[in-house]
């Protein structure tokens, strides 16, 4: 093997590196922390065959492979993006922005900044819709 071999694996071994949720947890907050597992359980009840997907940037739930929501674990703050077409979101509060037409690391069209569990059960609600709409 030469030497060029083995920069090439080390890049492939970096790109394929697994990720965990303590990777984008670590150095936050307890608040932070508390505020994401809190979020995290309310998701995980919406129904039994939900799965967690960490990823570089994001926390990625599925059903069935397929991404409906995504949280970007911030300072003092979760940043969710709902798996939704512009326009598919009943969202009556109008707490999402629509981040159709700018660049985000989510999937989805909108996105909700989370700073507390104020609204906790209202999110749920808007969380799960892709789940009635696309799986």
């Amino acid at each position: 093997m030469q030497k060029g071999d083995d920069s090439e694996i080390g890049k492939l071994a970096k790109e394929i590196k697994p990720y965990s949720e303590e990777d984008h947890l670590s150095g936050k907050s307890d608040e932070t922390v508390e505020l994401y597992e809190t979020f995290k359980n309310a998701i995980l009840n919406l129904g039994a065959d939900i799965e967690i997907k960490p990823q570089r940037m994001v926390i990625g739930f599925t059903v069935k492979g397929k991404v409906f929501a995504d949280v970007l674990v911030l300072k003092t703050s979760l940043k969710f993006w709902i798996n939704l077409k512009i326009g598919e979101l009943d969202d009556p509060k109008h707490l999402s922005r629509d981040v159709s037409n700018i660049g985000h690391w989510g999937n989805g069209d909108y996105e909700i900044r989370v700073n507390d569990t104020g609204n906790l059960e209202y999110i749920m609600s808007l969380v799960k819709q892709p789940l009635a709409v696309n799986i």
